[in-house]
């Protein structure tokens, strides 16, 4: 929510939705680490999150259940001449085994698929904890934009006002107070598209963690996340998903390599009844499919195939992470403490000094070249150092999917 000492709706009718933004009143306070824990509450978040989990353990079920065992009855009738009638009744109950490893192996690789999707999901949870948290920073530093923006409008307003008068009275020329009017409808235009874009800003956090951002008060200083603690070991949270994909295609190429002994056996009983005699057989069957053809090489094949993508990707991804690492950290570093040094020390700086430069003008000391150079530098600086805070967020969200997900963390001014 922007906060300002007071609205001139009626000078500035260039920021009609700057002023209808500052009369409404925030409803709630939300951080950015209450705006995450909304965006992660969301019920199409979870669902979706855990869908692909669920799919995952769908398949461990799969393999752990056995097949279902078949129950045959059959009956035969003849005539049998001066004997009668001739019945033989049959009943197997028989049931399908597969020997040889295969099954108890593809029940690991579908416990593989499940540590796959939950580190899958806890990646795509940090991805989306980075987009709400550039969200929110972009709210926050679009609106501290439009509050520099509108401030500097109604300074030099102030400015056009007086010029006016003044020039009215022959204190200064026509073309210093056209200049000034200039360089005011300018400031109020950059001042009404600063607000559209913070409004724009709002909407898109609104689309991530609910309609409660759009009137909410936001942080005064756009986030940074801690920087990661230097670590040794090559792990990241990237590394994680993919070693986890890489031991599920492992697994999965190994259950398919393995030779399947496929074996139904069934135990019945069969009655045989002629000319008023019965007699009840024990009958046990056992069926093994002849190998003729291999009905698994492209299974094989397939998961042979998917096991050296991943295993491509993994490697491709390890040895790019050390030296991604280095260049986030030592990015993440200096642009924080740059947008720090420029947010702290030379933006109030330079308001200061268009304070000065205002005063100036005001007693003739300073002509209208510098009084503008002061708005603008100060605009410059503001405008940097927000540019300066959005690139180091951009470094930092980059440097905590190249961490594990876990870690401890440092203080970013260290």
């Amino acid at each position: 929510m922007l906060f300002f000492p007071r609205c001139k709706a009626r000078r500035l009718l260039a920021l009609p939705l700057v002023c209808w933004a500052l009369s409404s009143h925030a409803q709630s306070r939300i951080t950015v680490d209450e705006a995450v824990a909304l965006a992660l509450s969301q019920p199409h978040v979870r669902q979706e999150l855990e869908a692909g989990v669920n799919s995952a353990r769908s398949e461990v079920l799969a393999a752990r259940t056995w097949p279902n065992p078949d129950l045959e009855l059959a009956e035969e009738r003849g005539d049998s001449g001066p004997l009668g009638i001739a019945r033989e009744t049959t009943v197997v109950l028989s049931q399908a085994f597969e020997l040889g490893g295969r099954r108890g192996l593809r029940r690991d690789a579908a416990e593989q698929g499940v540590l796959a999707a939950q580190a899958g999901a806890e990646y795509e949870r940090a991805r989306l904890r980075g987009d709400v948290l550039r969200a929110y920073s972009n709210v926050v530093a679009g609106e501290r934009r439009t509050k520099a923006h509108v401030r500097t409008a109604e300074g030099l307003r102030d400015l056009a006002d007086s010029a006016g008068k003044r020039h009215h009275a022959g204190d200064l020329s026509g073309y210093e107070s056209r200049r000034i009017a200039q360089a005011s409808a300018q400031a109020q235009a950059r001042a009404a598209q600063a607000d559209a874009e913070a409004r724009t800003a709002r909407a898109r956090l609104a689309g991530l963690i609910g309609e409660a951002a759009l009137t909410a008060e936001l942080d005064v200083t756009p986030p940074l996340p801690p920087i990661p603690a230097v670590q040794d070991e090559v792990r990241s949270a990237e590394l994680d998903v993919l070693q986890a994909r890489r031991a599920h295609a492992q697994a999965q190429a190994r259950a398919e390599r393995r030779l399947a002994l496929p074996v139904t056996v069934g135990v019945g009983s069969k009655r045989v009844e002629e000319a008023g005699v019965s007699d009840d057989l024990m009958v046990f069957e056992l069926g093994v499919p002849l190998p003729l053809f291999d009905r698994n090489q492209a299974n094989r094949a397939r998961t042979a195939a998917e096991a050296e993508r991943a295993d491509a990707q993994y490697q491709r991804a390890l040895l790019q992470t050390r030296s991604r690492r280095a260049a986030a950290l030592e990015e993440a570093r200096q642009l924080s403490a740059s947008a720090r040094q420029l947010l702290d020390a030379a933006v109030p700086e330079a308001t200061r000094l268009t304070e000065i430069a205002r005063a100036s003008f005001a007693e003739g000391e300073l002509d209208l070249v510098g009084l503008l150079d002061a708005y603008d530098a100060e605009t410059e600086v503001i405008e940097q150092a927000l540019e300066q805070q959005a690139r180091a967020l951009d470094a930092l969200l980059e440097l905590q999917l190249l961490f594990p997900l876990s870690i401890p963390t440092t203080d970013p001014s260290r």
